[in-house]
């Protein structure tokens, strides 16, 4: 790992993109998944970086500017198969952190992650989810308290899903909550993925949290 850097995704190869649309894809389910040719056009709003052990992407992490909140939003987080466990994860994160100040984006960001309580019974999935969640926890993110937060159907797929909000922030800024959190929330719904201020799944989302 002594070799690994982060490039943006458009610095890379024709070969190294295939490769990171295999790790792309065989991190997250078709529901969950964007066209990986999103990914790879980048703009004032959207940053996708990919760790780079020598010359083979190994990681990859695509987050969108919520403008109205000045926070960073990740949308996908993903290493390969092949090098989880190996402490690249975390490295990587701490790489992206320092990518994201060069880049002049905010170094405070939220994003989501299943739900272990939501697996239908299915041990083995429930396991995997809470694996997640330690790794994060381990990264110095915290869970939010948003117990209403429901996934929209990006993708068209059909389904929403319940998920649980996690964010990570500099040790200088305060726990965000109350009226903050609802703003940031709201965020999501609208400058993530379009949605009215008044749509019903921002509403739920709202009603859950605290004063």
């Amino acid at each position: 790992m002594a070799d690994l850097v982060v490039k943006r995704i458009e610095a890379l190869e024709e070969e190294q993109l295939i490769q990171v649309q295999v790790i792309y894809e065989d991190a997250f389910s078709p529901g969950l998944r964007v066209p990986f040719s999103e990914l790879t056009r980048p703009g004032e709003a959207d940053q996708t970086f990919v760790a780079m052990d020598g010359r083979a992407p190994a990681g990859v992490a695509a987050l969108r500017l919520l403008c109205s909140v000045e926070w960073s939003f990740l949308r996908y987080f993903a290493i390969t198969g092949k090098r989880q466990s190996q402490g690249l994860g975390r490295q990587f994160w701490q790489f992206l952190h320092q990518s994201l100040r060069k880049e002049a984006w905010p170094a405070c960001i939220i994003f989501e992650v299943e739900d272990p309580s939501e697996t239908n019974g299915d041990k083995a999935e429930r396991v995997i989810r809470q694996r997640r969640i330690n790794f994060w926890t381990a990264c110095g993110a915290h869970q939010l308290p948003v117990s209403g937060y429901v996934l929209p159907d990006y993708t068209a797929s059909g389904t929403t899903e319940a998920m649980l909000l996690m964010a990570a922030a500099p040790a200088a800024v305060p726990a965000v909550q109350g009226d903050q959190l609802r703003t940031l929330v709201r965020a999501i719904y609208t400058d993530r993925y379009g949605l009215l201020p008044n749509d019903p799944l921002v509403s739920r989302a709202l009603a859950s949290i605290a004063t």
